[in-house]
């Protein structure tokens, strides 16, 4: 056994004998794939509904741009060029003005800012003509956080800035180095956009991937929008296998790919039947596949999804048994690996994050 990854297991050891009490009656079923790569998650609603919203979500209707502190804006006088001047609203809203001075703009739209500098200079000049545009605008951003490159704040413009865009201007994704192979750091499974404290139907895979456009929906001021890690981003093999030990996960890994990671089965005492536990402590899953039909060409190979455990138990199948009744506090300790433990377990496992 790698001695890194051995060194791992004897960590939590410890803590394992702790947790199995408390989860022997956890509720576990097993699902037999019959001839599919996987079976997709659910999604929550119904998916015509869904669709229908997300199309909705296509259809913006701006709210009249206000003026906020930190905008910065070029000013033009008619015929009085000595007057146009650029300048930037202060925190307390106002703007200091050529012959006007002190002036509140803040909360203003651009017509009754553009109204009200007009009105005070009527003090000085017989009708003027003014016009304002904007050169940066600081109140109408989205948030981006998580396994991006360039993580923060971004400014919106309304009805043009797209999810792809905004995915964009934060540099984009985040991959790491895993023993040489580059891997990706982001977890689109469980990516989401949150709009007024509700997260959107949007799914982040079939956007990125599959270039899906009803998924490009508009982003819109104050929305947030968050890409989880994939943890480690680790495939685990434990079993029959010839290095019971871990891969790094790449988009699109099957199972016969990981396997020739580890060593391959071994010979004459592998179960045909693998078990591929997927999830967390709350929705594990254990897919049952039959490796010697992907072998033999009479099945489709399993795609695999990062924090998979694989399992080759040995013919008898008493072993896999007590397999079962063992690893569920093993998965919910794998789970804490985003947590406070997330960035020493990067180090046990000989991970670390790419550089920009």
């Amino acid at each position: 056994m790698n001695f890194k990854f051995h060194r791992v297991l004897l960590f939590f050891l410890p803590v394992i004998s702790l947790v199995i009490t408390a989860c022997n009656n956890t509720p576990f079923g097993g699902i037999a794939v019959p001839g599919m790569t996987s079976v997709e998650p659910k999604l929550e609603g119904d998916y015509y509904t869904i669709q229908e919203e997300l199309k909705a979500l296509h259809v913006v209707n701006p709210t009249p741009y206000e003026i906020h502190p930190g905008d910065s804006f070029s000013m033009n006088v008619y015929n009085q060029p000595s007057l146009s001047s650029t300048f930037i609203i202060a925190p307390d809203g106002t703007a200091s003005l050529p012959l006007v001075g002190i002036i509140k703009l803040s909360g203003l739209n651009l017509e009754d800012a553009t109204s009200l500098i007009e009105k005070q200079l009527t003090q000085y000049l017989r009708s003027p003509i003014v016009s304002l545009a904007p050169q940066g605008v600081s109140g109408y951003y989205f948030t981006i956080a998580g396994r991006v490159i360039k993580p923060g704040n971004y400014t919106v413009s309304l009805g043009q800035t797209r999810l792809l865009d905004a995915i964009a201007l934060s540099g984009g994704f985040e991959k790491g180095q895993f023993h040489g192979d580059t891997v990706e750091l982001a977890d689109l499974d469980n990516a989401y956009i949150k709009r007024d404290g509700r997260k959107l139907p949007v799914d982040f895979k079939k956007l990125v991937y599959e270039g899906d456009d009803l998924n490009n929906i508009p982003v819109l001021n104050g929305d947030y929008i968050y890409v989880p890690s994939t943890m480690s981003g680790y495939i685990i093999f434990l079993g029959e296998v010839g290095n019971n030990s871990y891969v790094g996960f790449t988009e699109g890994m099957t199972l016969l790919q990981g396997l020739s990671y580890v060593g391959g089965l071994k010979p004459g005492t592998y179960n045909s039947y693998i078990r591929v536990i997927r999830g967390g402590k709350e929705n594990t899953v254990v897919y049952t596949v039959n490796v010697d039909k992907i072998l033999k060409g009479k099945m489709k190979d399993f795609n695999l999804n990062a924090n998979d455990i694989i399992y080759v138990p040995q013919n008898d199948i008493t072993l896999w048994n007590n397999f079962i009744r063992d690893i569920l506090p093993t998965i919910q300790l794998i789970n804490l690996l985003a947590g406070p433990f997330g960035s020493n377990i990067f180090g046990y496992f000989g991970f670390s994050t790419g550089s920009k």
